[in-house]
């Protein structure tokens, strides 16, 4: 791939992380005209048809981008999202541990086989994912949040609301961490607290 293509590719990868589906997926079947195997380029495509709830196409897209790289990871993480979307919490759990065997350090592999460690009951197990990812990449919000998460529902509201300071303090826009920092503060009558986290959350609109 040239450095035209290249950059690109980079600038879709990014607006599709951004939210930006419509303007990520214009560059990216132009560039998938010009190499139909990239598995980058068709496992993005895949994340678009997934954040859409176009869970046939998604799977469809993510199951080519591994045809082409088999050890493609993030293709893998994607396929195991759209898993427990469809409720086969079960059948990511396997997807997540060979992403992380393919790639020791992708800490989003963690964090979501934490998030289906938690759902299948197995918090503890879940725990130590979230806390894996985090000593890989202590700036990662969304472990932060899935922490705070994981930690509420096993009744460490104070743990929960330190995770939740990281993952606000990392990244201001968390809409669901601000969610869940303001349904903390009115549980605990926490009037001023939760007025300024309300406040944040009306920024974001």
């Amino acid at each position: 791939m040239q450095k035209k293509e290249s950059d690109m590719l980079a600038h879709a990868v990014s607006l599709v992380d951004r939210g930006r589906l419509d303007e990520g997926e214009i560059i990216l079947e132009e560039l998938r005209g010009k190499d139909p195997k990239d598995p980058l380029i068709v496992g993005s495509l895949g994340v678009i048809a997934l954040q859409r709830g176009e869970y046939g196409k998604a799977e469809q897209l993510l199951d080519m981008a591994l045809e082409y790289e088999p050890s493609f990871y993030p293709a893998l993480v994607n396929k195991g999202i759209l898993l427990v979307n469809l409720g086969d919490v079960e059948g990511a759990v396997p997807l997540y541990r060979k992403a992380i065997e393919l790639n020791p350090r992708y800490v989003e592999a963690y964090s979501n086989l934490g998030n289906a460690q938690a759902l299948l009951g197995k918090t503890e197990e879940a725990l130590k994912e979230y806390e894996r990812a985090l000593k890989i990449r202590p700036g990662f919000s969304d472990a932060h949040y899935n922490l705070a998460y994981t930690l509420v529902r096993t009744g460490r509201t104070k743990e929960a609301q330190e995770e939740l300071e990281h993952a606000v303090s990392l990244n201001p826009a968390h809409r669901s961490a601000l969610q869940l920092k303001l349904a903390l503060h009115e549980e605990l009558g926490e009037e001023t607290r939760a007025a300024v986290t309300q406040r944040m959350l009306e920024r974001l609109q």
